[in-house]
């Protein structure tokens, strides 16, 4: 099957910018770099003794950089029972908009492919600092599966309180397979809405409006219209976070996951 092409690029000859009419940079053509506070990795190289994350492991496992289109970091636990591998930024570096900063815009976003669905758990979001994020978690916004099953939950924690929200399993159920890349995404809003978004082609160009590539199944994989899950009237941590992703075991053989890449973002 050939791939859906993206519409030629938008010309603007003179630039633009995110800056206001009286910022200093209003007249860059290049735009503020700095408008927003943001976390990119695409994988390339970015893992090791001087990359960019910390890896934590219960186990002798891996995480490494791996061969593949779009940059891919493979994960690979060790085979006992609730061995994880996981990364996660050095210092956290991100707060959520909540207080002074409430009204400011938050993005996280990843693609990522478990070798076993079921019988594996895993993190992935913005979470304060930890070495065991399998253990417990104290603060932070993030999307998780729990091992036995591949129901997807979005969880808001503070101080160790956890709100967990189930996605509804019609946005993925079509899809989240082993092997099987996953795209999930969440936005915290001018409201402070937490808003979730799961499916298997948020990033790259498919029309949104339906059509386009199909899988093997005739179903359509592009985008989801939207949001898949809206909570409101949440309490929001006031702890620093730091990017992190993580997979575990649930039986005692080793498991993999593999990620495309990470973004996380936080309006200034």
């Amino acid at each position: 099957m050939s791939v859906t092409p993206s519409p030629p690029p938008c010309r603007v000859p003179a630039g633009s910018t995110t800056d206001f009419p009286y910022g200093p940079m209003a007249d860059s053509g290049y735009g503020n770099p700095v408008f927003y506070h943001a976390f990119c990795d695409d994988f390339d190289n970015s893992l090791g003794a001087t990359g960019l994350w910390t890896v934590s492991a219960g186990g002798a496992g891996t995480v490494a950089n791996a061969a593949g289109d779009g940059g891919l970091a493979l994960f690979t636990t060790a085979g006992a029972t609730n061995n994880f591998e996981s990364i996660q930024t050095p210092s956290a570096g991100f707060t959520l908009p909540q207080g002074a900063l409430a009204g400011k815009k938050a993005f996280f976003l990843t693609r990522l492919q478990l070798s076993d669905i079921t019988n594996s758990a895993f993190i992935a979001g913005l979470i304060s600092i930890n070495a065991t994020p399998f253990t417990s978690i104290a603060d932070g916004v993030y999307f998780q599966k729990s091992s036995g099953g591949t129901v997807l939950n979005i969880i808001s924690a503070i101080a160790s309180t956890l709100t967990t929200t189930a996605i509804p399993v019609a946005f993925y159920n079509t899809f989240f397979a082993n092997a099987v890349n996953i795209d999930l995404g969440w936005y915290i809003d001018r409201n402070g809405y937490l808003n979730a978004f799961v499916g298997q082609q948020l990033v790259g160009y498919l029309p949104q409006s339906g059509s386009g590539a199909v899988n093997s199944a005739g179903v359509s994989v592009s985008p989801t219209v939207g949001r898949c899950v809206q909570v409101t009237g949440l309490s929001l941590s006031t702890a620093n976070l730091a990017p992190t992703l993580g997979v575990q075991t649930g039986q005692a053989s080793s498991k993999t996951m593999t990620v495309d890449f990470v973004v996380a973002q936080k309006e200034r």
